[in-house]
Formats: C-alpha cells, structure tokens, sequence
C-alpha cells in the first residue's frame, strides 16, 4: 500500500440529494473538512487486518485512555453527593424536604444549560483544549463544593459543575465517532459508560475510608469532595497535554499512520470533521423523525436513571445495611454495573440487534422493581432485596445502547453536533426530573417512586419499537435506489439521510 495510492486526487463528486423530508432535490458539492481532505482525498484503500489491528490497540493506548479516566471523573464527581448522603451533609447543610432533591436536579439544569455552548465550542474550537479547560474548572468547583454549607451555596455549586461537565458526554461521542469503526463503536461507547460502575468501586472504598474520619478540622464529606476535586484538576493537565485534537492533527502518529487512521473510518460514512455550520443539516436535524426518537428514548430511559444513581444509597440502607455497609457494597454495584454494560455491548456487537437488546435489558429491571413494590424489607430478606435492586441496574445499559445508535447511524457534522445537542437535553431533562419522582413523604421504600418506573418501562419499550421500525423502513428506501456501495462521499460531509452509500444500523 503506497502513500501516493492513499494521497491520489479525486474531483469531489457532485451527489444529487433525495431528501423526501424537505421535498426538493439539491445538489451538494461539498468540499470535505481542509484537514481531513489533506489525509483522505482519494479512493479508498483497503487495509489488511494485522495492519488494522495495530492501529486500533494503538489508538486505545491513547484516546481511550483519556475517554475512561475523562468519564470516570465525571461519574465520580457528579456521584459524589450520593455518597456525602449518608455521611451526613443533609444535618450539616440542614437540608429538608425536596431540598436533597433538588441537588440531584439543579446538576442537570446546569447540564442543560452548557449543552448548546458546548457543543458549539467542540465544533469551532480544538476538542482536546476544551475538554481539559472544562475538566479543570468542574475540579475546581467540586473542591469548592467542601465550603458550601447551606442549601444556597450547595444549589450553585451544583449548577455550575453540571454546566461544565455538559461537555464531557458530546466530546466523548465526537471521539468515538472520529478514531472507530461503527463495528468498535458500540463496544468502546459501552466501555466508557463502564466508568460509572468503576466510579462506584472507586467511590464506595474512598467513601468507607474517608467515613472513619471524624475528629478533623472538617467533616468528612468535606474530605471526600475536596480530595477529588483537586485529582480531577490534575488530570486536566494530562487531557491537555495527551490527547490530539483529531487525527489530522495529531503529533503522536507518523503521517503514514494517520492517513490509515483515517482510512478505517471511511466506511463509517459520517465523516471526521468539518467547522462549517451547515443551515440544511440543521433544519434535517429538526426534521428527523429518529432524532426525535433518540431524544425521547433519553429522556425517558433517565427518569428512571436518574433517580436510582441519587437515591440508591438511601433505598439500600433502608433495606437493612449500617453506614459502613452500604458505602462497601457501592463496590458490588459498580461491579455489577460493569458487567451489565459489557454484556449488553457484547450482546449488541454479537446479534447486531441493538434495537432487540434494549428491550431484552428491560426485563430484568422491571422484575427488579416489582420485588421491590410487593416485598417489604426486614432482616432476614436484605439479601434478596439487594439483588432486586440490582436486577434495576440493568436500566444503565440503555445510556450506551442509545448513544450506540446515535454515533452509527447519525452522518453530517452540523446535523451530528445539533443531534447530540438535543438529545443531551433530552437526557438532562430526564435526569432533572428523576429526583422529583423521589418524594420525601414516600420515604423510606419510595413505593410510588418505583411504580412510576414501571410506566416508564412500558413507554420507553414502545419508543424502541418505533425506533427500529423508522430505521428499518429508511434501509428498505435506500436499498430499492440503491447503487454499488463504493465509501468514495465518506469525508464529503453529507448527511445520513442525503448519502445514498449510508446505512443504518439497528
């Protein structure tokens, strides 16, 4: 394979678009990004597997390095009031009522607000030097947070960490979709939302030491918030200084290198990147119906997500378990996490059913929750409720299915960054919610809480359906105008729905 083969020039082709939602042909002759073009102009070259696989293990050495510690920080930090629950911050901030709800929603008013900057910041601006600024200002906030004793002070602290953190998630997302395979894809997202069950482990056992100290200057949450802050702004550092903006840019790989890194991800057809903000792909966006599938299947999937990762210490120690207890056994639950996301991704990459594996993931979880509805806790069932309760986790793995579909089967830059965008609101509209399903006069079993959930259940296997419905339906349009599939519009920023080469996976 000859550099020259993989630098030959080729006159960007003029694609005639069907868009049927906006009931006109077009035709696109978009140059794709300078950058990209420089590496990838010119027709696709095969790569043989053990060349393929050295790139990608090489990849991982560095960009998934970056992506699992970035989201492990986040899922630590944002986690950090469930485990200050029951260490005592709702006597010492004097907290009453909905009011511990409401740090649970207030992060995610924050999440909403810094979606749409964020993400334009991530398209306009370097990737890599926004997410670290970002990453070293939140750590600063959750260190500041050891100072914040009332609830005015805990609300602020709380909005602006959620406002700082809204990049992680869509950076994550532009990441993944700019160094793998839409084969890869579905595994690495998968292992990055790993990172929540890894937070627990980590946070359960920093959390049971840090509880043992109690003659200090401070309280031990206090501890435990300013310990973390200050190690999430000394990984920004690491952000800033290792991880490459994009394959274009990085300084790390050979040229010959980057031009096969970039080569494995032409057949994704959602190209790399592109700075121009493009009008039609907006308006596509707003248009499409499966983007308003993804935004409501988020939305949905985190009412109950939402309330289960701010309330599950409290739901567990009502089933019996001391303090010290329950802080140990967030290392089962994370554990248990990690296996439900790894499965579901395995099960996903295996069956290529994406769709089927949501609805099959809900099952579990919705047994889980009617145990908990029917059975009252007492001391010789704790055990069993435990597994009941983490028969609910399963609910985790829709988070990285969902983001699974989007980053498959979502082309266009514009149209990518305006997607995330609305369903990160979608997600944090949910996420916002959930803590107000939790009322404090259903404490201690929250049994209304857990019916709600099962009619979250029932909507939410719906929208599935009608997800993969859509999907299958616009394979069956593609495939009836369908010409030979040849990857040569990957890098030309079109959209999904306007290349003709694109298809949907589900």
């Amino acid at each position: 394979m000859s550099p020259k083969a993989l630098e030959a020039g080729a006159d960007v082709a003029h694609v005639e678009k069907h868009d049927d939602n906006l009931k006109k042909n077009v035709f696109v002759s978009e140059a794709a990004d300078e950058q990209t073009a420089h590496y990838a102009t010119g027709p696709p070259v095969e790569i043989d597997e053990a060349t393929n696989k050295r790139l990608f293990w090489k990849i991982n050495r560095r960009i998934l390095v970056i992506q699992l510690v970035t989201y492990f920080c986040q899922s630590l930090d944002k986690g950090t009031l469930n485990f200050a629950s029951i260490m005592g911050i709702k006597k010492d901030a004097h907290l009453v009522g909905q009011q511990y709800s409401w740090l649970g929603t207030i992060l995610y008013i924050g999440i909403l607000c810094g979606e749409y900057p964020m993400n334009v910041l991530l398209q306009k601006f370097p990737l890599a030097k926004v997410l670290s600024i970002n990453v070293f200002i939140w750590g600063v906030i959750v260190a500041c947070s050891a100072a914040s004793t009332n609830f005015a002070a805990l609300m602020a602290v709380r909005f602006l960490l959620g406002f700082f953190e809204s990049c992680v998630q869509p950076a994550m997302m532009l990441l993944t979709s700019m160094w793998y395979t839409r084969d890869e894809q579905s595994l690495l997202s998968s292992l990055w939302y790993c990172m929540s069950g890894v937070q627990l482990m980590v946070g359960g056992i920093l959390a049971f030491g840090v509880s043992h100290f109690t003659d200090g200057p401070i309280k031990n949450w206090q501890l435990l918030f300013l310990v973390l802050g200050l190690a999430t702004c000394a990984w920004s550092f690491v952000i800033g200084i290792y991880l490459p903006d994009s394959p274009m840019t990085a300084k790390c790989y050979s040229e010959d290198e980057k031009r096969l890194m970039i080569e494995r991800v032409r057949q994704n057809e959602t190209g790399i990147q592109n700075r121009q903000y493009k009008k039609y792909q907006i308006i596509e966006a707003f248009k499409d119906p499966f983007v308003w599938c993804c935004v409501l299947l988020i939305t949905v999937a985190n009412l109950v997500i939402g309330g289960l990762g701010v309330f599950s210490n409290l739901v567990i120690r009502e089933f019996g378990f001391s303090l010290l207890q329950t802080q140990l056994l967030n290392i089962a639950q994370g554990a248990w996490q990690i296996i439900v996301m790894i499965g579901s991704a395995q099960a996903c990459q295996k069956s290529g059913q994406t769709c089927l594996m949501m609805i099959l993931w809900c099952i579990p979880a919705i047994a889980g929750t009617i145990v908990i509805l029917i059975v009252k806790p007492n001391a010789s069932n704790s055990g069993g409720m435990l597994i009941a309760f983490y028969c609910t986790q399963f609910i985790l793995a829709q988070g990285n299915m969902i983001i699974s579909l989007i980053t498959r089967n979502i082309a266009g830059q514009t149209k990518k960054g305006i997607t995330m965008t609305m369903v990160f609101i979608g997600w944090s509209v949910g996420n916002l919610i959930a803590p107000q399903i939790f009322q404090e006069k259903n404490a201690p079993r929250y049994l209304p809480s857990f019916l709600v959930h099962i009619v979250v259940y029932g909507v939410y296997i719906g929208l599935v359906v009608v997800t993969r419905l859509v999907l299958m339906a616009r394979n069956r349009r593609k495939e009836a105008e369908a010409t030979e599939i040849t990857h040569d519009l990957a890098f030309q920023d079109l959209t999904d729905v306007e290349n003709p080469n694109f298809r949907y996976v589900y």
